[in-house]
């Protein structure tokens, strides 16, 4: 699969590298998310307490909590996703390395 593209644009080609260098690429950014985000949710957070009392404290907080479940939300499945290129690479890679092995001529016979 990972050998040269059929002729006339005929079948697909699969680069295990470049699905294992993106599988890294996500897992890295599903790490980054949270360090990068803290800082703006726990400004939220202060503005929410400095705010108590007024209505807008309560629409504050619910914006920060809702931008807290969908930056985890989308770690875990960046986190998810990288996982399963990482995955789809190595069977790849296992399938051509079994092919390859499989095409040579038996030692001895």
């Amino acid at each position: 699969m990972t050998g040269t593209a059929a002729p006339h644009g005929a079948g697909f080609h699969v680069r295990p590298d470049e699905l294992r260098a993106a599988g890294d690429s996500a897992r890295r950014t599903a790490e980054l998310l949270p360090p990068a985000a803290r800082p703006l949710l726990e400004a939220a957070d202060r503005a929410e307490n400095a705010l108590a009392g007024w209505a807008t404290a309560a629409g504050l907080g619910g914006c920060a909590d809702s931008w807290r479940a969908l930056l985890g939300a989308l770690g875990a499945e960046l986190d998810r996703q990288g996982g399963n290129l990482l995955a789809t690479a190595a069977n790849y890679r296992d399938c051509d390395t079994a092919a390859a092995a499989a095409a040579r001529p038996a030692a001895g016979r």
